[in-house]
């Protein structure tokens, strides 16, 4: 079985965000199986940044590596330990998988579960965008 490591050139702060649809949606991506942490579990976009690579550049790369999506306008949901976490509003394109993940799924509000540490910080993203 391969397994993928985090590479030389990143670091250990690590951005994610929550994309909200329009219909108050969660896009979740499912990890591949070879990755080294959590595969198979539903994800958050985004990753680890590079050196010398802002929070909002490396969200951005990461993300588009990861989906083809652009983010736009994040807002701090909150930060733990080396984690950021980020909302934003998905903007509907077409998303394209990067080999990291096998599927995508656009997660309600009553599929969340609060005991998983992702959808935790999705349901704590859709309070702050409803205020």
């Amino acid at each position: 079985m391969i397994r993928v490591k985090i590479v030389p050139n990143d670091i250990k702060t690590v951005a994610k965000v929550v994309l909200i649809d329009k219909d108050d949606r969660i896009l979740m991506l499912k990890r591949s199986d070879y990755v080294d942490k959590f595969a198979g579990e539903w994800d958050l976009p985004g990753g680890h940044l590079k050196k010398n690579e802002s929070l909002f550049d490396g969200l951005c790369r990461e993300v588009k590596e990861e989906t083809d999506l652009s983010v736009e306008n994040p807002k701090i949901i909150e930060i733990q330990s080396n984690m950021h976490f980020f909302y934003a509003n998905y903007t509907p394109k077409a998303i394209e998988l990067s080999h990291e993940h096998t599927d995508f799924k656009f997660f309600d509000k009553k599929s969340l579960d609060e005991g998983e540490k992702f959808q935790k910080i999705a349901l704590k993203a859709l309070e702050m965008n409803n205020d």
